[in-house]
């Protein structure tokens, strides 16, 4: 528990710390409103002018999103130096702590929950990548680290993307040194492992593919015996475990797994929006609906989610120093 203010907030439970920021829960000292997530840069960081430029970024263009299916972000300060940002509150788990419960007990997903929560980010990355300025300009925006950790479910089914803290913008600096990879580890993909400058929302959609092949498969999708060996797995997109494992998925699952997960960007889904509605045809096709409300008997079934009302460890992997970012082996 903590007893510091920030600004207005009274600041309560720390729910996680990442390599630049941590996260509170934390409510407005002046009214007896709901519980919000406060996101404030570490000191030991305020000096460091990219890093500091990185955080302003992320609150300046997530303050832009506002969708069901992403973490809103409601304002953004600075308190004695260090910047922040006030984030909505979620009370629930996060999509990684529910795949370690799962793959702990020898199992996976079954196909209608995980199909669940991917249709649900692609709604908000429809938001996101459509997104636009005041003034009607696209913003342009890829997320660049769509990752189990990132994917948030509450307790009541909703299912939430949130951390935008790298994403990049058509209309924001970019921080990212050329020929350096941005992303989390294993969930790349293959031009974001070449720190290609020219990525786009395909890369987004690839990332999103890798973690529903993960939870339908209950287990990585890429893995190796080193840090390059997983590179270059991620790079060259093999699918040698898809295939180790086709036989136990409906061959629909397995065509659309492959589909979103091709190396060659021009031959994946080009959109959020086809990668959905090539969903909906599989649910359709499986004779599964697709609701959120759904997700919560099969989470509590596996104890996957807490029983009561408490404060949930956001899945903070901010950028530096801890974000894998690695001179891209051009």
């Amino acid at each position: 528990m903590s007893s510091e203010r920030c600004g207005p907030y009274q600041l309560l439970e720390q729910l996680g710390r990442g390599g630049m920021a941590d996260v509170y829960a934390a409510y407005r000292s002046d009214t007896k409103g709901p519980r919000y997530a406060l996101k404030r840069l570490q000191r030991k960081w305020s000096f460091d002018p990219q890093l500091r430029a990185m955080f302003e970024s992320e609150a300046r263009l997530a303050t832009t999103l506002n969708h069901p299916n992403l973490v809103r972000v409601y304002e953004a300060g600075e308190d004695f130096g260090l910047p922040f940002m006030v984030m909505e509150y979620v009370d629930g788990v996060s999509c990684a702590k529910i795949l370690r419960k799962v793959a702990s007990d020898g199992e996976r997903f079954p196909a209608a929950p995980a199909l669940v929560i991917c249709a649900e980010v692609l709604k908000g990355l429809i938001h996101a990548h459509s997104a636009k300025d005041d003034s009607g300009v696209p913003l342009g925006i890829v997320h660049r680290d769509v990752s189990p950790g990132n994917i948030l479910i509450s307790r009541s089914g909703r299912i939430k993307l949130t951390d935008f803290g790298i994403a990049r913008s058509t209309q924001i600096d970019h921080h990212t040194d050329p020929g350096q990879v941005k992303g989390k580890f294993g969930y790349m993909s293959p031009e974001q492992v070449m720190g290609d400058e020219e990525l786009d929302a395909r890369s987004d959609l690839f990332s999103l593919g890798v973690v529903l092949a993960e939870m339908l498969l209950g287990r990585r999708l890429f893995s190796g015996k080193g840090e390059f060996e997983v590179l270059t797995r991620m790079y060259e997109a093999d699918l040698a475990v898809l295939d180790e494992e086709a036989s136990r998925l409906d061959p629909a699952l397995v065509t659309l797994l492959k589909k979103a997960l091709q190396r060659d960007r021009a031959s994946r889904f080009q959109t959020a929006g086809e990668f959905l509605a090539a969903i909906v045809a599989v649910a359709r096709e499986l004779g599964l609906v697709l609701e959120e409300s759904s997700l919560v008997p099969w989470l509590y079934e596996k104890k996957a989610i807490p029983a009561q009302s408490g404060t949930f460890a956001l899945q903070l992997e901010s950028a530096q120093p801890n974000r894998q970012e690695k001179p891209s082996k051009r």
